[in-house]
């Protein structure tokens, strides 16, 4: 089993993915200490809203800033300039690894001319350039990695910030990275399959199309997952949400000759309520019937923050382990790089 065999597995993995994503509560951990030191050199008022606007491994941020925070009053755009409603004193944080990402400059060009609050998280690339030549405030985060595995280097500057500003209430992230040590510690690589629950998620997966339930915080984390499926598995995917899809898409699990093509993983946790865990109960029991397997992932954690991140980690590696199975480098995204070629050259 290529799973339980490291020297089979870093053949495939030649992006280093693997290395990448073990590492990922120490990237979290240095992210939260260079984005305090960011905020901190910040005058800032607290805003009445606040817009994140990013594209792909970089957009994901502010769906997780939005879902974990559903309280407070954030926005995520993704595409091409702003809407009208976006006004002079809104504060909007504008993610790009890369820096160069189109459709997140010609936003933030908008932005400029309607002089809002603007903050840039970015690697580089004119991003930066730009904010420099107007004196603008840009977080610079580390180069070399891929963007979807860069989520730590963008997500902890942004609440550093809004704690500063007071959008946020104090965040308790001690707790948050012991968390995610902790996953990693059940799902990292070299931890074999009978003992590892990631890797027996993905072995349940194979030449099925993976659907991905959640609900409350877990709506972005079911949106990266499906992501996730696709950039490293190289497989089609589906996220849905609860209680949306119990309002339709149920009834298309009527036909089990469909539906043997596809296998669920429902996100659980205790803080649903009664009405919530009679709904995916019951769609449970309907999957069970139709469905070529489905999968329940429990976040045993407390606190939020810790809940979604840690569930979002574990899914994380799933994707990869089934790219591997597949015998796939998860690192490989040459088909997104060669539309990029394309555009630029339109």
């Amino acid at each position: 089993m290529i799973l339980d065999d490291q020297k089979e597995m870093e053949k495939l993995d030649l992006s280093k993915v693997v290395a990448s994503l073990e590492k990922f509560p120490e990237q979290c951990e240095e992210a939260i200490a260079s984005g305090k030191k960011f905020a901190g050199d910040l005058k800032l008022k607290k805003p009445e809203r606040v817009f994140v606007c990013g594209m792909g491994g970089s957009g994901i941020v502010g769906d997780m800033l939005a879902g974990v925070f559903p309280n407070n009053e954030i926005r995520v755009l993704k595409g091409y300039g702003l809407p009208a409603y976006v006004k002079n004193g809104d504060m909007v944080f504008f993610v790009s690894y890369s820096g160069d990402t189109e459709e997140t400059l010609s936003a933030f060009r908008e932005a400029v001319k309607r002089k809002c609050e603007i903050f840039a998280i970015t690697s580089g690339g004119e991003l930066e350039r730009e904010c420099c030549r107007r004196g603008l405030a840009c977080m610079r985060v580390p180069k070399g990695l891929k963007p979807r595995f860069a989520i730590g280097h963008m997500l902890f500057p942004i609440i550093a910030i809004l704690e500063k500003a007071k959008f946020l209430e104090k965040q308790n992230l001690d707790l948050v990275i012991k968390n995610l040590k902790e996953t990693r510690d059940e799902i990292k690589s070299s931890k074999l399959m009978k003992d590892n629950p990631a890797k027996r998620i993905a072995y349940k997966l194979i030449n099925s199309v993976p659907v991905i339930h959640g609900f409350g915080i877990y709506e972005p984390v079911v949106y990266r997952a499906r992501t996730q499926f696709n950039e490293n598995s190289k497989v089609v995917a589906m996220c849905e949400t609860y209680p949306e899809l119990n309002h339709n898409s149920i009834l298309g699990w009527e036909d089990t000759a469909l539906s043997r093509n596809f296998s669920v993983i429902i996100i659980r946790d205790n803080s649903e309520n009664e009405r919530m865990r009679r709904r995916i109960n019951f769609t449970k029991e309907l999957l069970k019937r139709s469905a070529r397997s489905v999968i329940e992932v429990w976040s045993v954690y407390p606190y939020e923050l810790s809940r979604a991140l840690s569930t979002m980690y574990v899914l994380d590696f799933v994707s990869i382990y089934l790219g591997m199975l597949r015998g796939k480098d998860p690192g490989d995204d040459s088909l997104i790089s060669k539309l990029k070629t394309i555009l630029k050259e339109q």
